[in-house]
């Protein structure tokens, strides 16, 4: 657990995007990996890039990889250099259309497979040459949330690297070992109002596991529960992540159809049925929550936060 700056500790209990907070978080939690993996190099080597470590934002996942999975440090001086060097000027959110065989990709993949009950190294492959039909569907939904939620829009590309799409049994899915690498299947992501969803979707697991870098929301986060994204019995951590989603989801539908009743990128596609899935969900993830989870200061503080998105539509909570 890392300590948290005073003046951020508001934005780290609560659902609400406050963009320059956002960089910060992230910025210390990147400068704490980018720590520890400069202490695998020797000791004439880590002065060299102390500087490049305090100047870190973040890190590319081949090295946020090797710091989870420790072991021998994948890269040497010169590697390190370049990846500390690329982690202190991060670009926008970018697919991935690298190599598809790197260890971070190979091992983050086979991670979502295996956590999804598929163990099999042939249950998916990665997929750098997009289809047309996911181009378009990428390209007007990264349209319609700039336009709608500039605030999401900005905290989406702070925090995500990669987009890697694949063919696999699997719709969208973040894992920490590889965090700022969201993997979707490619034809889940084929229609624009799903790959909206799954922005907003797989931003807001990389938004609230940046938050669990700094505090515990829940005392007793392993007891069970189930939750509309993932029927079987699930640890209470995962339903506050389905809780924290649904809120994310629900307001960046109610934000597109304040600027777009009509028409927009997602033209056609059922905005306020997918609204109000969001919203039932919310309400039975958080019901579930109150009647299970042991919420702790910061906890509480969150349930408020995410309880005003369904008080905004007349909901009780």
């Amino acid at each position: 657990m890392k300590a948290i700056p005073a003046d951020l500790a508001e934005q780290a209990r609560s659902v609400v995007i406050e963009v320059a907070a956002t960089e910060r978080l992230a910025a210390v939690f990147h400068r704490s990996l980018a720590r520890r993996a400069a202490a695998a190099l020797s000791e004439t080597e880590r002065p060299l890039v102390e500087e490049l470590v305090r100047g870190a934002r973040r890190l590319p996942p081949a090295t946020v990889h090797s710091v989870y999975k420790g072991g021998a440090p994948e890269a040497g001086l010169t590697e390190l250099t370049r990846r500390l060097t690329e982690a202190g000027t991060p670009g926008p959110t970018e697919v991935y259309t690298g190599r598809t065989d790197p260890p971070w990709l190979r091992d983050g993949f086979q991670e979502v497979l295996r956590s999804l009950n598929w163990g099999e190294e042939e249950a998916g492959t990665v997929v750098v040459d997009l289809p047309d039909d996911v181009r378009t569907a990428l390209g007007l939904a990264r349209q319609a949330l700039a336009g709608c939620w500039p605030e999401a829009w900005a905290e989406h590309n702070t925090l995500v690297r990669y987009l890697v799409f694949a063919r696999g049994p699997l719709r969208s899915a973040t894992v920490q070992s590889t965090y700022g690498t969201v993997y979707a299947e490619v034809e889940e992501a084929s229609d624009p109002l799903r790959m909206y969803e799954l922005l907003l979707h797989e931003t807001a697991h990389h938004s609230l596991a940046l938050r669990e870098q700094f505090t515990h929301f829940i005392a007793n986060p392993e007891a069970v529960g189930t939750h509309a994204l993932r029927p079987d019995p699930r640890p209470l951590r995962g339903v506050l992540h389905a809780a924290f989603v649904m809120c994310r989801i629900a307001e960046g539908f109610r934000r597109y159809l304040d600027v777009h009743p009509r028409g927009g990128p997602l033209d056609g596609c059922p905005v306020e049925e997918r609204r109000r899935f969001a919203l039932d969900s919310l309400n039975d993830a958080l019901t579930l929550l109150d009647d299970t989870a042991r919420w702790t200061d910061d906890g509480r503080a969150l349930r408020v936060s995410m309880g005003a998105c369904l008080a905004r539509e007349g909901v009780p909570s």
